[in-house]
């Protein structure tokens, strides 16, 4: 149930630098890049489609910050394009790179 209870408690890890690489690595790699790379470019857009869905219901059923959601799916989108082209990876990690920075810069 650890998984199902993180689908419901929505975080942008504002305090975690860690936890939120970890998290964003996990929608780029796992939600993003691994489906398209198993199934082929034709699953991109139906990827990025329920996973849109996904985050619209974690937004109106679980309290979601909106600003969270359109990070998450920043990620996701990225790890479908890295799927497709490689050098996408880059930009990844630059995103990932700040992210953790702006955590840390917060914790003081």
């Amino acid at each position: 149930m650890l998984i199902l209870d993180l689908f419901r408690s929505p975080s942008a890890f504002l305090t975690d630098p860690w936890g939120y690489a970890r998290n964003q690595a996990g929608h780029a790699l796992i939600v993003g890049l691994l489906p398209v790379l198993l199934l082929g470019p034709w699953a991109a857009l139906p990827v990025l489609a329920g996973y849109v869905l996904w985050e619209v219901a974690q937004w109106r059923l679980y309290g979601a910050a909106p600003s969270d959601g359109l990070e998450d799916l920043a990620y996701v989108t990225g790890g479908v394009l890295a799927a497709l082209w490689w050098p996408v990876l880059i930009v990844l990690a630059l995103m990932l790179a700040s992210g953790v920075q702006y955590r840390r810069d917060l914790r003081g």
